[in-house]
C-alpha cells in the first residue's frame, strides 16, 4: 500500500478557521461551529497517513514508539495550560466550582473529561450550568482515546492482511466503513436518545476520524478537474462558515447532521489535492492562515479558560465585540508563547534524549505531581464533607420551623455543608438511578436485608432518589428493607407525552418489579412544584391505582420547591440571605395543594407535606436551619435531608400502621 507524505499547507489553514470558529462560536454565540467536528476528520486523515507511512517505511508500528511521538506534541502545551487553569481556578471561581474544577482537571490529564462530563450530565453549551475552564478538554480526550483506538485498529488490518495475503488497502478500508456505518448508527440513536451525553460519546465521534482515514487511503488515486475543484474547495468553506449559523445544532450534534461539517471538511481536503488557480487551496495556504494554523492546538487550549474566567471576574454571562476580540488575540499570543517556550523547547530535549522514556521524564514528573496534588486535594474535601456530622441544636434543617423547636434561641451559624464540597454532599443512591437511555428496572438494597419486618421502596425519578438519605436511618431503626427503584429525569407515571420512550418503558415495568420485591409501602412523590401544573398529574393517579389493585399503599410527598438556579452558586455569589436566591412560596407551592383539591383520592395513598417546613410564610430559603437545602436548584443536599428524619419517620410508621 502506497503511502505519500506531503507537506499540505492548506491543512494548517484549515485547522487555523476551525480553531477561529470554535472561539469565535464560544464566544459571542454558543453554538455548535463545526471546527471540533473538522478537527477530527483532519486528526483522522493525518494518524492514518503516520501509522500507515510508518508501516511501509519500516515492516512494522510500535505501540510505545507511537503514543511517546503523540505525547511529545500534546503534553506540553496541554500541561501549561493547566497548570494556568488550576492557578486560575483557585483565585477566580468560587469554592464550589473550583473543587468540581479539580475533579475535571484530574479527568483531563488521564484524558478521561468527555465521559467524566457525560456521567454528571453536562450540556456543554448550557450557560444555565455553571461551566468549568477546562471543559473543553472533552475533545482532547475524544481525541487521545482515538489515537490509541486507530492504532489497535491498524494493527488488526495488517494483521489481517498478512494472514488472508489481502492487500492492506482492501482490508483497511473494509474496517473503516464497517467503523464508520456501526458509529454513524450510533451516533443517530444515541443523540436521538440523549444530545448531551451523545454529545461526549467517543463511540458517537468515531465516524469523524473515520472519514479522514477513508478519505486518507484514496485521496491521493483521485484526479478532480481544477474547475470542479475550484468549485468544490469553495463550497466546502462555505458550508464551513455557514453551518452553525444557518441550521439549528444546539441539540442535535453529532448524529446524522455531523456529516455537513465533515463534508465540508472533505471538499476541502481533495481540492488541496487538486490545485486550481484561484482554489481554496490558495487562501488556506497564506501565510497568516498557516501561522494562525500551526498554533491552532494552542488557541483552542487557551480561549475557553480565558473566556470562563472572563465570565467570572466581570459577572456577566455575555462578551462585548471588543472585548471578545481581545480574548481571541490573547489566546494567539498566549499560543504563540507557549508554542515557543515550552513547546518546542521540550521536543528538542525529548530528541537529544533519542526519543526516549528518559527524556519524557521532567514531562511525566509534572504531569504526575500535578494528578497527585489534585486527587489529594479532591479526596480530601471529599472526605472533610463526607465526615460532616449535624449537630440538632446549632443545625437543626427543616426542624427549626417545627412547633415544638425553641426558636426564641435558635442561634445563625455558618451554614453547612461547605460550598467547597457542597456538590458532593448527596445520597449514594444517584449512583443506582437508572441512565436517561436505559429502560432497565434496577434495585438497590438499603436497611436491613435479612429478617426485617417491612420492605419500603422509594420509587420515580431524582426527586424521590434524595429521599433515600433519611429513609436509610429510619430503615435501621425500625428494622426494614429498604430499595431504590429509581430512574433519572423520570417520574412514577403512566404519561406518554411528556417523557421519553425510556421512561414510559420503565414505568410500563415497575410495578412488576414493586410486586416481585414484595413490597409494602412504595414513597414517591404526589405532585411536581409548578405553580402553573394546579392538578396532580393524571399519570401519577393511575400507577397509585395500579398498586392499590395489588395491594401496595403509597407515601405520596409534595414536591420539593424548584429555585431559579443553582443554590450554591447564588449564594457563593450573593451570600445565603440574598434576596436573589430565595423564591415567593406561592410562585412554586399552590394553596390549597394540588392534592388537597382532589375529589377521589386513591384509598391507599397517605399524603405528606412538608412545605412549610422547606419555606417561611412567604418565601422559601436557600438556607434552612443552618443548613443549606440544595446542591443545584432543586435537589436536596444530604445533610438537608437527613433533617427530615423525624418528619419522615412519623409518616412511614403512620401509613405502615406500626
Amino acid at each position: 500500500m502506497e503511502i505519500k507524505r506531503q507537506y499540505r499547507p492548506e491543512i494548517e489553514g484549515l485547522r487555523a478557521i476551525a480553531a477561529l470558529l470554535v472561539a469565535v462560536y464560544h464566544i459571542w454565540m454558543m453554538r455548535v461551529s463545526g471546527g471540533v467536528d473538522v478537527f477530527f476528520v483532519v486528526s483522522g486523515f493525518l494518524i492514518t497517513t503516520s501509522l500507515l507511512s510508518g508501516y511501509a517505511r519500516n515492516g512494522y508500528i510500535k505501540f510505545g514508539k507511537f503514543i511517546l511521538g503523540l505525547l511529545r506534541r500534546l503534553l506540553p502545551s496541554a500541561l501549561t495550560v493547566m497548570i494556568f487553569i488550576t492557578i486560575g481556578s483557585f483565585f477566580i471561581l468560587p469554592d464550589i466550582r473550583f473543587t468540581a474544577t479539580i475533579k475535571e482537571i484530574a479527568a483531563s490529564l488521564l484524558y478521561f473529561e468527555n465521559w467524566q462530563l457525560a456521567i454528571t450530565g453536562t450540556d456543554y453549551l448550557d450557560q444555565n450550568n455553571p461551566q468549568s475552564p477546562v471543559q473543553h478538554f472533552w475533545a482532547m480526550s475524544i481525541q487521545g482515546q482515538f489515537y490509541v483506538i486507530w492504532f489497535v485498529i491498524v494493527s488488526l488490518a495488517i494483521l489481517i492482511s498478512k494472514k488472508l495475503n489481502i492487500s492492506l488497502k482492501k482490508v483497511f478500508t473494509a474496517v473503516l466503513l464497517i467503523l464508520f456505518t456501526i458509529s454513524l448508527i450510533y451516533s443517530i440513536y444515541i443523540t436521538s436518545m440523549n444530545q448531551p451525553w451523545a454529545y461526549f460519546d467517543t463511540g458517537a465521534r468515531v465516524f469523524e476520524f473515520a472519514v479522514g482515514g477513508l478519505l486518507m487511503i484514496y485521496i491521493f488515486n483521485l484526479n478532480i478537474h481544477r474547475y470542479v475543484s475550484f468549485i468544490l474547495g469553495w463550497i466546502g468553506l462555505a458550508v464551513l462558515l455557514l453551518t452553525g449559523i444557518l441550521l439549528d445544532v444546539q441539540g442535535t450534534f453529532p448524529g446524522l447532521i455531523a456529516l455537513i461539517p465533515i463534508s465540508a471538511a472533505v471538499l476541502i481536503l481533495l481540492a488541496g489535492q487538486n490545485p486550481s488557480r484561484f482554489g481554496v487551496e490558495k487562501l488556506l495556504s497564506t501565510r497568516p492562515l498557516k501561522f494562525l494554523g500551526s498554533l491552532s492546538y494552542g488557541i483552542y487550549l487557551w480561549h475557553w479558560p480565558i473566556l470562563i474566567f472572563y465570565y467570572e471576574i466581570f459577572d456577566t454571562s455575555s462578551v462585548s465585540l471588543l472585548h471578545g476580540i481581545i480574548i481571541i488575540v490573547i489566546s494567539i499570543l498566549l499560543s504563540y508563547i507557549t508554542t515557543n517556550t515550552v513547546e518546542k523547547p521540550i521536543i528538542n530535549y525529548i530528541n537529544k534524549n533519542n526519543f526516549s522514556i528518559r527524556g519524557f521524564r521532567p514531562i511525566i514528573g509534572l504531569a504526575s505531581i500535578l494528578i497527585i496534588g489534585l486527587g489529594s486535594w479532591y479526596y480530601y474535601t471529599i472526605s472533610q464533607a463526607s465526615s460532616l456530622s449535624v449537630n440538632n441544636e446549632d443545625y437543626p434543617g427543616v426542624m427549626v420551623n417545627a412547633a415544638s423547636y425553641d426558636s426564641e434561641n435558635f442561634e445563625k451559624k455558618e451554614p453547612v455543608p461547605s460550598l467547597a464540597t457542597i456538590l458532593e454532599d448527596k445520597t449514594e443512591a444517584y449512583e443506582c438511578q437508572v441512565s436517561p437511555q436505559s429502560s432497565a428496572v434496577e434495585v438497590c438494597d438499603y436497611g436491613k436485608t435479612k429478617s426485617y419486618d417491612y420492605t419500603v421502596a422509594v420509587v420515580g425519578g431524582s426527586k424521590s432518589t434524595h429521599w433515600i438519605s433519611p429513609m436509610q436511618d429510619i430503615a435501621e431503626e425500625e428494622n426494614m428493607r429498604l430499595i431504590n427503584i429509581t430512574k433519572a429525569g423520570c417520574r412514577f407515571t403512566t404519561d406518554t407525552e411528556n417523557y421519553t420512550e425510556q421512561c414510559i418503558e420503565w414505568n410500563r415495568n415497575v410495578i412488576d418489579e414493586i410486586v416481585n420485591e414484595d413490597v409494602d409501602l412504595v414513597i414517591t412523590l404526589a405532585d411536581i412544584a409548578y405553580s402553573s401544573l394546579y392538578d396532580v398529574p393524571a399519570g401519577f393517579i393511575e400507577q397509585f391505582n395500579k398498586l392499590d389493585e395489588v395491594n401496595i399503599d403509597v407515601l405520596a410527598l409534595r414536591d420539593t420547591p424548584y429555585f431559579k438556579g443553582s443554590v450554591p452558586e447564588c449564594i457563593a455569589q450573593h451570600g445565603e440571605n440574598g434576596t436573589e436566591c430565595k423564591i415567593v412560596k406561592a410562585d412554586v407551592y399552590n394553596t390549597p395543594s394540588a392534592w388537597e383539591r382532589l375529589e377521589n383520592k386513591p384509598d391507599n395513598v397517605f399524603y405528606a407535606d412538608y412545605s412549610d417546613y422547606f419555606c417561611g410564610e412567604e418565601y422559601c430559603d436557600p438556607v434552612v436551619g443552618n443548613v443549606i437545602g440544595y446542591f443545584d436548584h432543586d435537589h436536596m443536599t444530604e445533610t438537608f435531608s437527613k433533617t427530615f428524619k423525624p418528619l419522615l419517620q412519623r409518616d412511614v410508621a403512620e401509613a405502615l400502621n406500626l
